[in-house]
């Protein structure tokens, strides 16, 4: 699985999902770090990635109008890591079976979408 981190994402939550056997990047590694959201959108649509990012107002919006895989950390930075650490096996297969997905993860889990409203 691909995997796109916004700037707001800790760098610790790229390198636990390439350690965990997954391809992931940063905003800043891919030279994205002064683009607007749905700029990172299209990125990560175009390399068939996952988008991870902890904004708010970007996740709302995207709830709304599905496009790509989205994927909401509800967390503390800190706590980022470690919380996709817990739900990599069922974030990766809800990912597996849907090219347009957005997802919350938090500590009570996963909350999922695949619609526009």
């Amino acid at each position: 699985m691909r995997f796109l981190c916004d700037q707001n994402v800790d760098t610790d939550v790229a390198a636990t999902l390439r350690e965990l056997g997954h391809e992931a990047w940063t905003a800043a590694e891919a030279g994205l770090s002064d683009v607007v959201d749905d700029e990172l959108t299209v990125y990560a649509y175009n390399r068939k990635a996952a988008l991870i990012t902890h904004d708010v107002e970007f996740s709302r919006r995207r709830s709304r109008a599905v496009v790509g895989q989205h994927i909401w950390l509800r967390c503390t930075e800190l706590e980022a890591a470690e919380l996709l650490r817990t739900h990599i096996d069922e974030v990766v297969s809800l990912l597996e079976h849907g090219r347009d997905v957005w997802m919350k993860v938090s500590k009570d889990g996963l909350t999922l979408s695949r619609r526009w409203v």
